[in-house]
């Protein structure tokens, strides 16, 4: 039997308590339409609301697609994220909250086309819409940083007030070999900081204006609590 193909994205997946949500993140994946090979890793961290079971049903019935990490106990928001990313092999990573989702069956395939075609753009990220279930409404989100057509922004783009990429939006070069600083999992909210990281050489990033994917506001979630264009 000849070898898999390895992935060339990886989805960084971290859940908690996201029962409701979590079938439609995981199917937005499965329904990527690509040239190219895509796993789902998944880092589930002991939910209490049947989240863990709903990814193992998903697990066992696409071994070789989604890939599983359980731990025993409660590691955190952010300290689940150390171990889920070891096991993300994928040339490109994106990322996607189990209480989000992504709108467009070609959104890894436009973005992986986009770094394919330019070796110095180090992540690409696009629009996203706000599903804001505590006041009921949606909305498109901000603007991240000032639209520009066919430039490429820089470090010091990411370094003004004014940014704000959405989690989700984001697909990344993984030149990290699945080990970032050990600084990296002692923030609050290191979204910001793995940006910088990727641009510190000077490399540069992309916006498409293409709205391609969902986040949500809801009262489980971990940052509903914080302006629409975080997750």
């Amino acid at each position: 039997m000849a070898p898999e193909t390895p992935p060339l994205v990886s989805v960084w997946m971290t859940t908690y308590n996201h029962a409701p949500y979590i079938a439609q993140a995981i199917e937005c994946v499965l329904g990527q339409q690509t040239s190219f090979p895509v796993e789902l890793v998944i880092g589930e961290d002991c939910s209490t609301d049947g989240t863990r079971e709903i990814a193992r049903e998903y697990q066992a019935k696409y071994p070789t697609r989604i890939r599983l990490f359980l731990p025993p106990r409660n590691l955190g928001m952010v300290p689940i994220l150390e171990p889920t990313f070891r096991l993300c092999t994928g040339r490109y990573v994106a990322m996607l909250d189990g209480d989000d989702y992504w709108t467009d069956p070609l959104k890894l395939q436009k973005q992986v086309e986009m770094l394919e075609a330019d070796p110095t753009r180090m992540f690409v990220f696009h629009q996203v819409r706000v599903a804001d279930e505590l006041r009921g409404r949606s909305y498109a989100s901000s603007v991240p940083l000032p639209p520009r057509q066919g430039r490429a922004y820089s470090l010091l783009d990411f370094l003004q007030p004014s940014h704000a990429v959405v989690t989700l939006s984001v697909l990344f070069r993984n030149r990290f070999a699945g080990t970032l600083p050990a600084w990296y999992y002692q923030l609050s909210y290191p979204d910001l900081a793995l940006l910088i990281l990727l641009l510190l050489d000077g490399g540069t990033a992309s916006y498409q204006p293409d709205t391609m994917g969902v986040y949500r506001i809801h009262a489980g979630g971990a940052f509903s609590g914080l302006p629409p264009a975080v997750s």
